[in-house]
């Protein structure tokens, strides 16, 4: 499964997908290059997940590809506007729901983690 954290590459490229996607030149091309290779794969994953029986036979894998790289370009987008990493929470939620994997609970971020370790002020 793709993952979505800060820092990760798939993060950049789906921000580099909407800033240069209007912009011709090599810079596109490449972009587009990653793009439609991150999509492949997707579809690669579910298609084998479907021979497996780890997938409805009924599912589509170029459906599936096109939602979940919908989801991935829509929480890196609030993400890197809203500065929300909640949105990579959700969509780590919602990748799991389509693909009827148990969720597991939300790992705490580093920044809960360090006030839950703080002393009470008194």
């Amino acid at each position: 499964m793709i993952a979505l954290r800060r820092g990760d590459h798939v993060g950049f490229f789906a921000g580099a997908a909407l800033e240069m996607g209007t912009r011709p030149g090599p810079v596109k091309e490449r972009v587009a290059t990653f793009q439609s290779g991150l999509v492949g794969l997707i579809r690669q994953f579910a298609a084998e997940a479907q021979a497996r029986q780890q997938l409805p036979a009924d599912e589509d894998p170029d459906q599936l590809a096109f939602e979940l790289n919908g989801v991935i370009l829509a929480a890196n987008t609030s993400f890197v506007m809203y500065d929300d990493a909640g949105a990579l929470d959700m969509a780590r939620q919602i990748v799991r729901r389509r693909l009827g994997v148990e969720a597991k609970a939300p790992r705490p971020s580093k920044s809960n983690q360090r006030r839950a370790t703080r002393s009470p002020k008194a």
